[in-house]
């Protein structure tokens, strides 16, 4: 039996059915914003907007542009090595251990945290 298809999430990257997406979509979207509002107000991201892709595309190119958009606008880079999370939880755990991120003034830890799809420094060579 060939496997089910899966569509993909903008918001949190997770793969469901395709009758269960748009059901899943709207509780995740609230639940990210409840997530946002207990960040501090210099690190919360807004709601992603679901991606726009046309009538005829595919289960695959719809999953692409999720994706994408998740990867742009909700994963959050390390500001030392560019390397990406998927919440600011993870990247404080990482960057406690990141060589490069701890030569940034004040560790880099409470005041350098951006999103994926900012501009981090990149990482210099070993």
């Amino acid at each position: 039996m060939p496997p089910p298809r899966m569509s993909l999430c903008y918001i949190c990257g997770k793969e469901f059915g395709s009758s269960s997406i748009s059901i899943h979509e709207t509780q995740c979207a609230k639940t990210f914003l409840a997530q946002q509002e207990a960040l501090p107000a210099g690190q919360r991201k807004p709601l992603p907007p679901k991606p726009q892709v046309g009538e005829g595309a595919s289960l695959a190119q719809r999953n692409e542009a999720a994706q994408q958009a998740y990867e742009d606008q909700v994963m959050v880079a390390c500001p030392g090595c560019g390397r990406t999370f998927s919440g600011q939880d993870r990247v404080a755990i990482h960057m406690k251990g990141c060589k490069e991120a701890q030569q940034l003034p004040g560790n880099g830890i409470r005041d350098c945290i951006v999103p994926a799809g900012s501009s981090a420094p990149a990482a210099s060579p070993a």
